[in-house]
């Protein structure tokens, strides 16, 4: 699977209208995006894509031609524990110790994963490169 480009336009634009959420908006995106990883470790496909936001489920299984829960074992991603987390709004950036970054949407459901996979790139226009998203 190639590498997909993440915009940060839009969490720059939420940051920009209205500064960060409070609370335990950060501890549960964290949350969702450790239960992500730990899904995907442990091989439970299933369990994975219930932690992904819907456009993101259905771009992974476009991608990799294959249901969910297969689909997503495919991915190549690294990190367990999140080391820091920040919300805008409805969107949330979360960092794995020694791994990605992960960006969140939050949803009538909760958060859900809208990017995984992801790692910077320095000086590039597109500062994220990620295994999936939406």
């Amino acid at each position: 699977m190639g590498l997909i480009l993440v915009r940060a336009s839009a969490v720059l634009a939420a940051v920009a209208i209205g500064g960060c959420a409070g609370g335990g908006d950060d501890e549960a995106a964290s949350l969702t995006a450790e239960r992500f990883y730990a899904a995907v470790a442990a091989r439970d496909g299933a369990a994975a894509c219930e932690q992904l936001g819907q456009r993101t489920l259905e771009a992974l299984e476009h991608d990799e031609t294959s249901p969910c829960p297969e689909a997503v074992l495919s991915l190549e991603l690294s990190g367990s524990d999140a080391e820091s987390a920040t919300v805008w709004i409805t969107s949330a950036r979360v960092r794995l110790r020694l791994g990605d970054t992960v960006f969140l949407d939050e949803t009538p459901s909760g958060w859900r994963v809208a990017a995984a996979g992801c790692k910077p790139r320095p000086g590039e226009e597109q500062p994220y490169e990620c295994e999936v998203e939406s």
